[in-house]
């Protein structure tokens, strides 16, 4: 079955000089992706630069320099939330920003703030802030935003419905007369079935009893039918004697076990041999 990745576009926008913040974000992603998209089974795509205004998967805008506000880049900003898409906004405030320029007012980071509610808004003093805070929240919002939610796949339209099927009946349990050989046979220490069937006669004997109490038809085809079930399933052997005598198998023992009889005897130690 072939394995589908997800692509997600990741625009990186700057107002000021941030050559050296745009190179942190790209690695920051490319990180995750080494951590996440196998798994995940989701890729984050870098853009660089101006480009297309329109709304994309996720935006980064870095405002730094001498710059009071986002100014145009607020434009983009505003509406990639109103898509319900979402951005991370980073103001540069230490003394010097990573480009070595005039640091922003804080207050244009408190007013920004305001004004872009839904947006993941923060400030950083150096390089190694600003990697640790970006790695963070963008791990966060790839987690969390409604936007990255793997949609359930409705499996009706991709799996087809299966045909109606006739359940398959459970084995027919074993009949009365055919668990009253195993239990008797159980209880003797070889676990032997003795067979005659001869002159219209048949002597079925196991643990010293005959267990055929008349010789009508009935009786006799009930007990004959019986014997034969077993045998037919596997639950008794075959021990010689031209055909006359018989031990229950390992089959017949695991089926004794399902109605509470414990074997006795070598046989039941060996499986039934």
């Amino acid at each position: 079955m072939p394995c589908t990745v997800t692509a997600y576009s990741v625009k990186i926008a700057s107002l000021g000089d941030a050559g050296m913040e745009l190179t942190i974000a790209r690695d920051v992603i490319g990180e995750w992706n080494a951590r996440n998209a196998l798994e995940q089974k989701r890729i984050l795509l870098p853009l660089v630069g101006e480009g297309d205004a329109a709304p994309v998967d996720l935006l980064i805008a870095f405002v730094c320099g001498k710059a009071g506000t986002p100014g145009g880049s607020e434009t983009e900003i505003e509406k990639q939330l109103q898509s319900g898409k979402p951005a991370l906004v980073y103001f540069s405030d230490g003394r010097d920003d990573l480009s070595g320029g005039q640091v922003l007012p804080l207050r244009a980071l408190e007013e920004f703030k305001k004004r872009a509610a839904t947006a993941v808004v923060d400030s950083y003093g150096d390089e190694k802030e600003l990697r640790a805070k970006f790695a963070r929240q963008l791990d966060a919002t790839i987690s969390a935003h409604a936007h990255f939610k793997a949609e359930e796949p409705d499996l009706s339209e991709v799996i087809p419905a299966l045909p109606d099927v006739e359940p398959v009946p459970a084995a027919a349990p074993l009949s009365a007369c055919a668990q009253t050989i195993l239990s008797e046979a159980c209880d003797d220490f070889e676990a032997y079935i003795g067979r005659i069937n001869a002159g219209g006669m048949l002597r079925i004997q196991a643990n010293g009893k005959q267990l055929v109490e008349q010789n009508d038809p009935a009786t006799i085809a009930k007990w004959d039918n019986a014997f034969n079930e077993l045998l037919a399933g596997q639950y008794i052997r075959d021990a010689g004697c031209n055909g006359q005598l018989f031990q229950i198998s390992e089959k017949g023992f695991d089926f004794l076990k399902t109605i509470g009889r414990t074997p006795v005897g070598y046989i039941a130690e060996m499986g039934g041999m």
